[in-house]
């Protein structure tokens, strides 16, 4: 009889500590499929932002952002879905939709239900002028006095001295399709554009023809901003943390970076 109670006992401990390893969430348990009758892995629901290549290139397909997001959690034996909403209307929607999370948001982005996770990822905004323009500054007041045409949110990324400049431009717009940005550039309808340096490199590496053959002046205004991701429990935010760390030590992540850049 007491052998019998100690290997019960001892049961009870074991399923006991399976069961607080998995209760950080409800996905956390891989679910049976009677269809296939096999099991399916948990599913997270994430907000992304529009393609722009090469961080998103194809809505909830390819891209350096979506691969790192996607290869992380595989790490830890999750998918993961995107649906693509304009930059400027994430929180909302991550407040209006059933999802788990957003892809891209500040390192510093504070949000009573939005849990933030360690950066993961860097941007490196700039700003871009045509060469025969011959404007020549290194810093954002340089601005003042061009036309501008910015990404969506630069006002609330880039601080009060790049407000304070672009609200001297000549004119200023911000817009979420960046590729417009670069199109209304060699299109000589603006003097500057505003975004991420690696889109534009990606942009004009994959566009050699046309009116996009013509010098540039790359103007390095802003420091380079840490990105992370935010979840609506911390779970998940600390399941995503842990799965980075895990890729970045396997060499995964480094792999995912060299592929796109």
């Amino acid at each position: 009889m007491r052998v019998v109670i100690k290997i019960s006992f001892h049961l009870s401990l074991i399923v006991l500590s399976l069961g607080l390893n998995f209760t950080w969430a409800n996905q956390g348990v891989d679910k049976y499929d009677e269809n296939t009758q096999s099991f399916t892995l948990p599913q997270l629901e994430m907000l992304a932002g529009l393609p722009k290549p090469p961080f998103i290139i194809e809505q909830n397909g390819v891209g350096l952002q979506l691969e790192l997001i996607r290869q992380a959690f595989k790490s830890v034996e999750h998918k993961v879905n995107f649906t693509h909403v304009p930059a400027g209307r994430t929180t909302n929607a991550f407040e209006g939709y059933k999802v788990d999370g957003i892809s891209l948001l500040p390192s510093n982005f504070q949000h009573s239900g939005i849990f933030v996770s360690k950066p993961y990822i860097h941007y490196q905004n700039v700003a871009i002028s045509l060469a025969d323009r011959h404007f020549v500054f290194d810093e954002i007041s340089g601005l003042e006095g061009k036309s501008v045409i910015a990404f969506q949110n630069a006002k609330k990324f880039n601080g009060e001295a790049y407000i304070a400049s672009v609200n001297l431009s000549t004119y200023y717009r911000e817009i979420a399709d960046q590729i417009q940005q670069i199109e209304l550039l060699f299109s000589r309808r603006t003097d500057v554009i505003i975004l991420d340096v690696n889109i534009f490199k990606y942009f004009i590496k994959t566009h050699l023809d046309g009116h996009y053959n013509q010098d540039f002046n790359i103007h390095y205004i802003f420091a380079e901003r840490e990105y992370a991701a935010g979840f609506r429990s911390e779970q998940q935010r600390d399941l995503f943390d842990l799965a980075i760390a895990r890729i970045k030590a396997q060499g995964v992540y480094q792999q995912v970076l060299a592929l796109y850049l």
